[in-house]
């Protein structure tokens, strides 16, 4: 017969594999803030090439490499479905001194990404993305300047109003 400390011990034990694995479990169905629909700029030419292409500017983390030398690589992020499956996880960086963007080939379609914002954590948008063109969404610090002579309406804004990306309801 057990002891109450082996009791006691594998309840703990179970506790903590629980508190690691549902937020491994949860993936793309935390409640981050939710945008409207980005899709690329509207000047953008189109191509017969089935895929389209996804840059997301994401937070980004700092690393100090060597003495007061510091690297800001963007965080990475979650591409999913609509209805929340995981397609891609992009690392959206090479290294601790990559601090560029990587760029995404996908297939054409409606997607969802999951990206930390330098202003709001976690956030969820959907993107729509062209064959043969490019989507962005600027989510960092260096915010993404709304264009000269564009209305308010052809873009989509964090809560706080930093433009983060072309509106896909304007295509």
């Amino acid at each position: 017969m057990e002891d109450e400390y082996s009791i006691i011990m594998k309840m703990n034990i179970i506790s903590l594999i629980g508190v690691t694995i549902i937020p491994m479990l949860a993936g793309c169905a935390m409640q981050p803030v939710t945008l409207n629909s980005v899709g690329p700029a509207p000047a953008a030419s189109v191509s017969s090439v089935p895929m389209g292409r996804l840059k997301v500017f994401t937070a980004t983390e700092t690393h100090e490499i060597g003495d007061n030398t510091y690297y800001h690589p963007h965080t990475g992020y979650r591409i999913c479905t609509d209805d929340g499956k995981l397609v891609e996880y992009v690392r959206n960086n090479t290294g601790y001194m990559d601090e560029s963007a990587a760029t995404v080939e996908i297939p054409a379609g409606n997607y969802r990404i999951f990206a930390q914002s330098e202003r709001f954590n976690l956030v969820s948008i959907p993107v729509v993305i062209q064959a043969g063109k490019m989507t962005e969404v600027h989510l960092d610090a260096t915010a993404w300047r709304k264009p000269q002579y564009v209305s308010t309406n052809e873009l989509v804004y964090l809560p706080d109003g930093q433009p983060v990306g072309w509106s896909s309801s304007m295509r």
